[in-house]
């Protein structure tokens, strides 16, 4: 009887080892698991970086082949039949799938032109109103232009439904208007009346890039809503009829749609639109198993040489 019960506890005990053994190698293996998949997504992270930064300058090459092609072809324009404007999905590069597209900024009311006018109402008038337009057309409220405005301009007398320091700092936080020209279009954030709604409707259409004597929208690119902001003249029909009639190769070509052609000839005597442009922005994505790299860029493109430089580079 003792030998039996001797056997039963030395074999509770085996079974009891044993158990342990297991709990920890399937713990050991739990944790090497987790290591594995931490080391394979830190490896992933790091080559999904390198291949979205090798994607911006394939951008910038793409772009410097565009202006090569021009000089070639005697012909100076840009359009989005070009190879640039050609967008890609999902194309495998190394061991990712990458989705990009670059944009031409030049097709889009730089809100920065507000900046550039400086506290001379006469100047400010055109572009104002253009902008006003545009949230019409896109059915928000005009008056947040005036807001706008305000916070870029160097005075501290507010626009009719605008805004300056001292409303800003009755807010908490507090803080100051800029003042100055807007770095990205997420400030827009911080304007009075704008919100992150009506930053993303107005994505599309607008664009904050430096300016120097005011902006020239790319007739061969801006969307049909922007032209119509362009002046009170241009319907939808005309809007559409000018897309239609892309590529122009120069700005005059332009007048060949009759029902444009007076507003041409004003629109063209103000320096309102060109059919070049020197700023494009690249939205891209690396998908690489479980990582995703996400870019945003803006190119600055030199005209006589085509090549480009990164004035704007957020990864995440």
């Amino acid at each position: 009887m003792r030998n039996r019960d001797e056997q039963g506890v030395a074999l509770l005990l085996a079974l009891l080892v044993l158990t342990l053994l297991v709990a920890l190698i399937l713990e050991f293996d739990a944790e090497a698991r987790r290591e594995y998949q931490e080391a394979a997504a830190f490896r992933d992270n790091v080559k999904a970086t390198t291949l979205v930064r090798a994607g911006v300058q394939a951008a910038r090459a793409a772009l410097q082949l565009d202006v090569q092609k021009q000089k070639l072809s005697g012909e100076s324009f840009d359009a989005l039949t070009d190879v640039w404007a050609t967008p890609l999905t999902n194309y495998p590069v190394g061991d990712g799938l990458l989705t990009a597209q670059i944009e031409d900024e030049a097709g889009k009311l730089n809100l920065n032109d507000l900046a550039a006018l400086g506290g001379d109402p006469n100047a400010k008038l055109a572009p104002v109103k253009r902008f006003k337009r545009l949230f019409e057309l896109l059915q928000l409220n005009p008056e947040l232009v005036d807001a706008i405005v305000d916070w870029m301009d160097p005075d501290d007398t507010p626009e009719p439904s605008g805004a300056e320091t001292g409303y800003y700092q009755a807010l908490r936080p507090a803080y100051r208007a800029a003042n100055g020209p807007l770095e990205t279009l997420a400030d827009l954030r911080l304007v009075k009346g704008m919100t992150d709604e009506i930053v993303r409707k107005l994505s599309k259409y607008v664009t904050v890039v430096p300016v120097a004597g005011g902006s020239k929208v790319n007739i061969n690119t801006a969307d049909p809503i922007v032209l119509q902001a362009l002046d009170p003249g241009i319907t939808q029909a005309m809007a559409v009829e000018i897309v239609a009639g892309r590529p122009y190769k120069t700005p005059q070509d332009t007048e060949r749609i009759a029902s444009f052609e007076p507003i041409a000839r004003v629109l063209r005597g103000t320096n309102v639109y060109d059919v070049k442009s020197a700023y494009f922005a690249i939205r891209m994505s690396i998908a690489m198993n479980d990582v995703t790299k996400i870019a945003e860029a803006t190119l600055r493109r030199d005209e006589s040489k085509g090549e480009s430089a990164v004035e704007y580079l957020r990864i995440q």
